[in-house]
């Protein structure tokens, strides 16, 4: 058997097409290469300016459902054409009676009872809130006083017994705080109270008596 063995010519082609496909491999891998790097920084770059657009989306969402804040302006609004009630320094009660005569001259009835009604209702919640957070205060700080004592009575341990002088001295200095509270809230409690009644006799002197019109006592439950 006769092998053929390829000419030189054969060799020499040979080698130039291998050295042609080696360079056409390497420059297809540098354009890849080149291709993939600037790629890469659009991508980010489009992340990056996605962030962006999502935060300042969120930003003005939250922008136009801000939750208003209410002043005293807008409280007036609520209580209507008569004064408010002033909760330091000398009462207003004669005040606010003078204002509903006034408005009384130039209004229907319905109109008059529907002004005091609105200025009424508003003291009378803030009256309640008053009442019933003094009520909540000292139940909460009793039961606390009374869960300290005892728990101190029957430990044994040195430790433990330190720790509940220290949790004693703890609800005292609390106590007096709440103390502080307690007594804003019945300067409010006696004002509004007060005003109340007095208004109460004005409306009767000038002709009106409205059976709604009550005073909370101090347990919030009653009224008279």
């Amino acid at each position: 058997m006769r092998v053929m063995l390829p000419s030189r010519l054969d060799g020499r082609r040979y080698v130039v097409e291998m050295a042609v496909l080696l360079a056409l491999s390497a420059l297809s891998f540098g354009q890849s290469a080149s291709a993939a790097a600037a790629t890469a920084p659009q991508a980010s770059s489009d992340a990056g300016d996605s962030l962006g657009a999502a935060a300042r989306k969120a930003k003005a969402q939250n922008a136009v459902h801000a939750k208003k804040v209410f002043t005293d302006e807008d409280m007036d609004a609520k209580a209507g054409p008569l004064p408010r009630l002033k909760m330091d320094g000398a009462e207003n009660a004669d005040e606010v009676m003078a204002a509903i005569a006034k408005y009384k001259l130039t209004h229907t009835p319905q109109q008059t009872e529907e002004a005091v009604r609105g200025w009424y209702d508003r003291y009378d919640q803030e009256l309640a809130a008053a009442i019933q957070e003094t009520i909540d205060v000292r139940s909460l700080r009793s039961a606390n006083m009374s869960n300290g004592n005892e728990l101190c009575q029957h430990t044994q341990d040195y430790e433990d017994y330190a720790h509940c002088q220290s949790r004693q001295v703890a609800e005292q200095r609390g106590a007096r705080q709440d103390q502080a509270e307690i007594n804003n809230n019945n300067n409010v409690v006696v004002r509004i109270q007060h005003s109340f009644m007095k208004i109460r006799v004005g409306l009767t002197q000038n002709g009106v008596r409205y059976d709604w019109f009550k005073v909370r006592t101090s347990n919030n439950i009653d009224r008279f």
